[in-house]
């Protein structure tokens, strides 16, 4: 049974195993065919008791794929860091549960290597910088992140498994068609270390800095900012969950999303390329995107674990207080 994880990133830190012997269908090794129809994960809670749920993948395609033994950080457990809650990659479901596309891609990788999938709740700085990875927090970095030239000396990318621009997202009423319309009265929101941060200071926008993305949405909902800019694969999926706000924009940045491994362990990202280029060619991939993007029937959201929600309400409020006092300090600098 596992226990739960934490880590100098995240004091919410939480690790969940799937572990292979509780998956309800076989893994067909005799046929060199790895099935991943139903699904079993187990929670650990951060008050150290168990709390075992299920949880069925809706992932039909199967992967016709060996690989070689590659070593993990433990063995026979493929450890991976997610910045969780950020929806449609990974979030909580309503039965406390990891669920979305990227932890799919971490079921189907754990699958084809016949290990535990272990996934570790890591803040994004601590995931984006290197500094998990190196710190040996997990094995592999899989949250919906853009591979760029900075991160890619800090860490190996896998091939690409996901292109991702940035979009624009503002509130209804905010009277925004375009990105020409974001002028120095508009706030603009962003999360944290990521490039929808660099992209909105390159253009000199008012920003608002928010350190996940559901605080980042619901800074946008609360009026905090009138526009939010970030990951189209995100607000996109946030405009459709909410009709007070509007998709407005893509910007074609080129952005492309890629897995994480450790400088040093070109072994292992070797093996992820191998299964991510059989996922795209079996039709593992396309089944997941049509899901996560295409307007399947995903989990409702739920609470991110027992007493998160608190502790959200609190960051939402510590963001308010903020936000009042810039707004006093501009009021001042105005006198």
């Amino acid at each position: 049974m596992p226990s739960t994880t934490e880590t100098e990133f995240d004091e919410r830190s939480v690790a969940l195993a799937q572990p292979v012997g509780s998956r309800r269908t076989p893994i067909a090794k005799s046929l060199g065919v790895t099935a991943i129809a139903a699904l079993a994960l187990t929670a650990c809670g951060g008050d150290g008791e168990d709390d075992e749920v299920e949880a069925e993948s809706q992932v039909d395609a199967e992967l016709d794929l060996e690989v070689d033994d590659v070593e993990l950080i433990n063995e026979g457990t493929l450890t991976v860091c997610s910045d969780v809650p950020y929806p449609p990659f990974e979030y909580y479901d309503e039965e406390g549960t990891v669920v979305g596309f990227d932890i799919d891609i971490a079921e189907g990788l754990a699958s084809v290597l016949d290990v535990e999938l272990e996934v570790v709740q890591t803040s994004f700085e601590g995931i984006q910088s290197g500094v998990a990875l190196n710190a040996e927090t997990c094995d592999l970095a899989i949250s919906g992140m853009t591979i760029t030239e900075e991160r890619a000396g800090n860490m190996l990318f896998s091939d690409p498994y996901l292109d991702d621009n940035l979009g624009l997202l503002a509130a209804g009423d905010a009277g925004i068609g375009s990105l020409e319309d974001i002028d120095d009265s508009i706030n603009v929101g962003v999360q944290a270390d990521t490039t929808g941060e660099d992209y909105a200071e390159e253009q000199g926008y008012q920003i608002r800095s928010y350190p996940d993305s559901g605080l980042l949405i619901q800074g946008l909902e609360s009026g905090q900012v009138e526009a939010a800019i970030g990951n189209i694969s995100i607000l996109g999926y946030q405009a459709g969950e909410d009709d007070s706000s509007e998709f407005v924009e893509e910007i074609d940045t080129g952005e492309q999303l890629g897995i994480a491994a450790q400088l040093e362990n070109q072994e292992l990202i070797d093996v992820v390329d191998e299964i991510l280029a059989e996922m795209e060619s079996g039709g593992y991939m396309a089944e997941i995107e049509d899901l996560w993007f295409g307007g399947g029937e995903t989990p409702e959201e739920g609470d991110s674990e027992e007493g998160d929600g608190d502790e959200d309400d609190a960051d939402a409020d510590e963001a308010e207080d903020d936000a009042a006092e810039d707004d006093a300090d501009a009021d001042e600098d105005d006198d």
